[in-house]
């Protein structure tokens, strides 16, 4: 096989091994509708929040949990957790005011979501939602992140893309060092 085509086949190859792994298949909601529902939990699943609305009473705290083999995030006005919820930890955020809270995880475009606190008239995410573990009183620039993640859902992703990466590395290097010997007989024949 000639070395363009070789090395168009292994850059497919590795960027189909990784990257649907952490891509999302949403657009505009979930891929396979929204739904919506009662309670105290939403799940990242198939790279979706399930239910995609929650409706809640004020007070509530609702917990997001990752059962997705990769990383999400749970991002609101305001309030939510920009870094990673590795899979299998949890965020649990308490919304006292009625209103409309709307999220997303900014790493998989169309993954979206909203809690209705109450009938959803309040000011939404106008208020200040106060997560689990937080003061109150303390501005919104010192509050702790309301997670129990660890964090560290990007070291296997990261592990794979790098021996991927030196193993295309080395198969190149070996094609190249092939070839030059190929041209080095024909020219002293």
């Amino acid at each position: 096989m000639p070395r363009p085509r070789l090395f168009l086949l292994l850059a497919f190859a590795t960027i189909a091994t990784v990257v649907p792994a952490s891509s999302a298949s949403a657009g505009g909601g979930c891929h396979s509708g929204a739904t919506q529902g009662t309670g105290d939990t939403v799940e990242m699943q198939d790279a979706c929040f399930t239910p995609s609305t929650l409706q809640a009473e004020p007070g509530a705290t609702i917990t997001f949990i990752n059962t997705d083999p990769f990383d999400h995030n749970v991002s609101g006005n305001g309030w939510g957790e920009y870094g990673t919820v590795a899979p299998g930890d949890r965020l649990r955020v308490t919304f006292d005011a009625e209103g409309i809270y709307a999220y997303a995880c900014t790493l998989h475009p169309g993954m979206t979501g909203s809690v209705v606190v109450g009938d959803g008239d309040g000011p939404g995410n106008g208020a200040v939602v106060v997560g689990a573990g937080q003061d109150p009183g303390a501005p919104a620039a010192t509050q702790p992140r309301a997670t129990e993640s660890t964090g560290g859902g990007w070291l296997l992703p990261s592990a794979i893309a790098l021996v991927l990466g030196v193993g295309l590395g080395f198969g190149l290097a070996r094609l190249r060092r092939r070839d030059r010997v190929r041209e080095a007989v024909v020219a002293g024949a």
